[in-house]
């Protein structure tokens, strides 16, 4: 079988270039139609891999029949409905599927040597014919072969994205388009911001320019770059066939190459659109930020050699506070409306013409241009008096400042980066955590606390009872020479703790306790209220320092807590919510107060849940209790569940979903160890249902 290709690519920069330089191509239907094929492809390719590893063959067969009908990626589909006709033993039927994969491009002659679904052909004329045939195309065909044409650009210096320079990389959920990019300086000058500066030191021959950039414009040209500025800088254009799907738009979906080249194309793009007229209201970054599919693509952007801005609307104001659940260094999101985010492009791009030719080929190279031009960014802003100030939140806002951005200062220190000490970068994963369980920590419509785990920024969101949370991180930075800051950013630092391992100096455990909403400094005037923490870890050479690796911690607004001085939780009010203003997709709207009870000797024995003039109690294990004895104590309980539903306004039109107490009159006896068990267990011996599950109730 094929190697496991249902895993997003986003840790390993090395083989992100060779998946991209010398990859295979996908697909028979249109290229651009395959983002919206890419989910039913993943969900085929998982239920072929599940039922490879379990033996079930026949549903393996069945998986890649749909694969093939899909018309998503042709070639991989054969190939593994040959392994499944193989281990079923249908050896004519195995090679004909063979046969189909070789004639769409398959000739990884190695691979099919070894690979053990082949057991009952390996050895025969017919399979050994197979493998040859594989072997001659192999050494007849190089891998740039078998990509799509490299466009260059026009005369205006626009490259365009069409079906005829561009695949879609299943792996990675983004397309792959080829361009060339004129490799000459050209004749005029810079003219963009520092021009006199950068002028200086193209003449010097110390400085790249703007050629071999490329600027991508993802509004619909609403906000215009004037490309005029750069010289050598090209521009994206895109085919009809892009924009009628509206593919050109938003989020950013794609990665660039260029023959002969070992490095991804550098990118600096923007785009000034917002989802602004919803309920779901936001900015695209803070849309990010809730949509693990979206965030966990942002560092294989990021080390691909490109560099987004947006801006944040209402996301980020000093009325509304910051409403960003997690700080991403992969982007830059800029405060303000629509075009806020151009002197952000701009900086960026004098940056990038400001850096040393090699300076910028070897950090291209490395995967490592755009982390160094967000820490250039971050070191360079006006609120830092000091180098020691890049460790602190200063350095390190969800949402850059326009009066905070000193583009002088960041095209001297663009310019001064050499080879001899390109700067660091921090990879994090979280290996374990406190867990939370739905219906018993906390009741949402989420099922974790989990928002996004990338290898640049890890985001949760703080749902249960308990006071604290645990998270044993690890950080792991390719420079030796390089020593780690683990650093509160955002938040108290009274409420977190860091316990670096014994044994293992690249484990961290972290220990973070419940925050209210809480201000947090942008410069020695001014605060902005969040409810976020954020923890970064950067790494520090003699001369420079990485862009942040950050955990974010988001504490919900739409709640008050109460704990008892030992750090027992004592009461939760979802309907007194500490802040203005709670994301719909993080949370929904809980009309209820739970307050909790202890035994004498302060072990936790359930909770009362009030909810106007009514009181129900819950035991420590999460049922609501229904019968109790002599003492108290509960004999019987039910069963409960919490689903998120849409309610209706006094207007009577729909309104944001609440979260409705399902009971289905499952019930369950309870048995207690001792006369002091105040506790219990349910006997599940005992469950029954009395009656059909009730509509869940909906509370005005």
């Amino acid at each position: 079988m094929t190697p496991d290709r249902t895993r997003l690519l986003c840790r390993v920069l090395p083989a992100l270039l060779g998946m991209l330089l010398a990859g295979s191509v996908f697909g028979a239907a249109t290229v651009f139609d395959m983002p919206g094929l890419h989910a039913r492809h993943m969900r085929l390719l998982a239920l072929m891999d599940t039922s490879h590893h379990a033996g079930d063959y026949i549903t393996m067969e069945v998986a890649c029949r749909e694969g093939i009908k899909a018309g998503t990626a042709d070639e991989l589909w054969h190939y593994n409905l040959a392994c499944a006709l193989a281990l079923q033993g249908q050896c004519e039927e195995a090679l004909a599927a063979l046969d189909q994969a070789i004639s769409l491009g398959f000739i990884d002659f190695e691979h099919v040597a070894q690979d053990p679904d082949f057991a009952a052909l390996r050895g025969t004329e017919a399979f050994d014919a197979r493998i040859t045939r594989m072997r001659e195309r192999s050494d007849s065909t190089d891998g740039a072969s078998r990509l799509p044409a490299a466009l260059a650009p026009d005369a205006d210096g626009t490259v365009m994205q069409s079906a005829s320079n561009t695949l879609w990389r299943f792996d990675a959920a983004l397309f792959h388009t080829r361009i060339l990019l004129p490799s000459n300086p050209p004749p005029t000058d810079y003219q963009g911001p520092e021009a006199a500066r950068i002028n200086a030191w193209l003449r010097e021959g110390t400085a790249a320019g703007a050629a071999g950039l490329l600027y991508v414009n993802r509004d619909n040209d609403t906000q215009v770059f004037d490309l005029a500025r750069f010289p050598g800088m090209a521009r994206l254009g895109y085919a009809p066939d892009v924009t009628d799907r509206k593919l050109s738009i938003g989020q950013p979906n794609t990665l660039f190459s260029q023959p002969g080249h070992d490095a991804l194309v550098p990118v600096i793009g923007h785009s000034a659109m917002g989802y602004l007229n919803s309920a779901y209201w936001r900015s695209q970054p803070r849309a990010v930020c809730c949509d693990r599919e979206q965030a966990v693509r942002q560092p294989i952007l990021l080390l691909g050699n490109q560099l987004f801005f947006y801006p944040a609307f209402s996301d980020y104001t000093m009325q509304g506070g910051d409403l960003f659940p997690a700080n991403m260094p992969c982007f830059i999101a800029v405060a303000g409306q629509s075009g806020a985010e151009r002197p952000f492009v701009e900086a960026a791009a004098a940056a990038l013409a400001a850096m040393r030719t090699e300076t910028r080929a070897e950090l291209a190279r490395h995967g490592l241009l755009m982390p160094a031009l967000s820490m250039l960014f971050r070191a360079s802003l006006k609120t830092l008096r000091d180098r020691r100030d890049y460790l602190t939140g200063l350095a390190h806002p969800a949402v850059f400042d326009g009066s905070r951005l000193d583009t002088a200062r960041l095209v001297e220190a663009a310019h001064a980066l050499t080879t001899n000490d390109l700067p660091p970068l921090v990879l994090i994963d979280v290996r374990r955590e406190t867990p939370m369980r739905a219906g018993l920590d906390f009741f949402d419509m989420a099922d974790s606390e989990q928002l996004f785990d990338t290898p640049v920024a890890v985001a949760r969101v703080f749902r249960g009872i308990a006071r604290t949370r645990t998270y044993e991180i690890h950080a792991q930075c390719a420079r030796a020479d390089a020593r780690l800051h683990w650093v509160v950013l955002h938040g108290d630092p009274a409420k977190v703790t860091f316990t670096p391992s014994l044994t293992n100096a690249a484990l961290m455990t972290v220990t973070v306790a419940h925050h209210a909403p809480f201000d947090t400094p942008l410069d020695s005037d001014t605060r902005i209220r969040t409810c976020r923490v954020d923890i970064g870890v950067i790494a520090e050479t003699a001369t420079t320092f990485s862009m942040p690796a950050i955990l974010s911690i988001c504490f919900l607004a739409n709640e008050y807590r109460l704990y008892t001085d030992d750090g027992r939780p004592q009461v939760i009010d979802y309907t007194r919510p500490q802040a203005g203003y709670t994301d719909p997709l993080l949370s929904v709207t809980r009309r209820w107060k739970d307050v909790f009870d202890y035994d004498a000797q302060g072990g936790f024995i359930g909770w009362r849940r009030f909810r106007g003039f009514d009181t129900e109690h819950f035991t420590a294990h999460g049922h609501r209790a229904v019968e109790f004895d002599a003492s108290g104590r509960v004999t019987r309980a039910h069963l409960i569940r919490y689903l998120p539903r849409k309610t209706r306004n006094e207007e009577g039109s729909e309104s944001l979903p609440e979260l409705a107490q399902v009971d289905d009159t499952v019930s369950v006896a309870y048995r207690y160890a001792s006369e002091d068990d105040r506790v219990g267990e349910p006997d599940l011996t005992t469950l029954t249902r009395k009656t059909p599950p009730p509509e869940p109730a909906v509370y005005p």
